[in-house]
């Protein structure tokens, strides 16, 4: 070997010796390393887990339970966890139907996002995590090998707010090379939630996919816009002090359609809601029906107060001749358990009192995602016939 190797070698090892030096030593090992946060067993209960062995109480919460929450605080429910010998809290849920589910920890008060997970619920103030339980049953909601649409997010300035705002939207499998115009759907999401919620524990995409792969919809661009434009939110009759209407209306509509190849008609537009946006959707189909062909409120009705005065005040809106010009009216509960329910029974009361014509629809879930997942899925191949 020449000198000159032997010099080079013993400084390559010397190089070496300093670079493994200078590396952080790794984390200690932990059970964190192979924990499984939501784990299935064969009889399709899941158990939960989270690693905090410094917590002294660990709770979660979601729809798995089964029950009716408030869309605006999604984890009214606890269900306390216990803790091992490790530091790893689980809790283990009854038997669940294949399908998605939400959920959160509480860490000693503090609500906390699963560190193992990465399909994330965003909310207007908040995230969650979410899981898909494998079955035949969730297939209408996986991520399958068909071909698959775009969901985009749109930012634009409102003049509405003053502010920079944003929607998603949602184009089917082959948009691209698509050159008819498309019908538009307004997909809006309940109080809490924003306008990613239906793109993430929605599945409106991949619901919308499926469909298409089975030849079942017709194929039209989706909207899914922020439904409480301002703090807080509107919960009022009629489209006039809502500032979501007038941004829906002449901001983002017009964007849509200067952004997309859409159609500008009536009954080539789509608005379906839950929850408050169901609330929205219902005073569209009263207070403004001429700007849309379907609308579909979801898990919603008027509280007593709102009933009382529009009977009172607005005899003329449920009077008005173009509700019945609507090719579709479809008025959706989660069974008896939706918290919405015995309102909507005493609008559609009211409905049938002045004649307004509508169809219902029952997805016995309560007032959960998993309710209005099943909705869209219904809904969707029923618009643009």
């Amino acid at each position: 070997m020449s000198k000159l190797q032997q010099t080079f070698n013993s400084l390559l090892g010397i190089f070496l010796v300093f670079q493994v030096a200078a590396q952080p030593p790794g984390p200690p090992p932990s059970p964190n390393d192979t924990l499984q946060s939501t784990r299935v067993l064969p009889d399709g209960s899941v158990v939960f887990g989270i690693y905090a062995p410094k917590a002294t109480q660990v709770t979660v919460g979601g729809d798995f339970a089964g029950i009716a929450v408030d869309a605006s605080r999604p984890f009214s429910r606890e269900n306390a966890m216990t803790v091992n010998e490790d530091g790893v809290w689980t809790y283990t849920t009854q038997p669940l139907p294949a399908d998605a589910y939400s959920y959160v920890f509480t860490v000693d008060g503090v609500r906390t996002l699963d560190p193992l997970n990465t399909l994330v619920k965003e909310s207007e103030n908040s995230l969650s995590n979410y899981f898909i339980l494998p079955g035949t049953a969730s297939e209408y909601c996986q991520n399958l090998n068909i071909p698959h649409g775009t969901v985009e997010k749109v930012w634009f300035h409102s003049t509405t707010t003053g502010k920079m705002t944003r929607f998603h939207v949602y184009t089917p499998p082959g948009y691209e090379s698509m050159t008819e115009q498309l019908p538009v759907l307004v997909l809006q999401h309940g109080g809490g939630d924003n306008d990613a919620s239906w793109a993430t524990i929605g599945r409106a995409n991949f619901i919308m996919d499926n469909l298409y792969a089975e030849n079942k919809a017709k194929p039209m661009v989706i909207v899914m816009p922020m439904g409480h434009p301002t703090e807080g939110f509107f919960m009022g009759l009629g489209v006039e002090e809502d500032p979501y209407y007038r941004q829906l209306f002449d901001e983002i509509l017009p964007l849509v359609r200067k952004k997309y190849r859409v159609k500008d008609d009536r009954y080539q537009t789509a608005f379906a809601g839950l929850s408050m946006g169901g609330l929205q959707a219902l005073n569209i189909a009263l207070f403004a029906p001429e700007k849309f062909g379907y609308v579909l409120p979801l898990s919603t009705g008027y509280f007593e107060a709102q009933r009382k005065l529009l009977e009172e005040e607005h005899t003329a809106a449920l009077k008005n001749p173009e509700i019945n010009k609507l090719r579709l009216f479809w008025i959706a509960m989660g069974g008896e358990s939706d918290i919405a329910y015995r309102n909507g029974l005493e609008v559609n009361k009211i409905f049938d009192k002045y004649g307004i014509q509508y169809e219902t629809n029952t997805y016995d879930a309560g007032h959960t995602f998993i309710t209005w997942r099943h909705n869209l899925r219904e809904f969707a191949p029923l618009l643009f016939r």
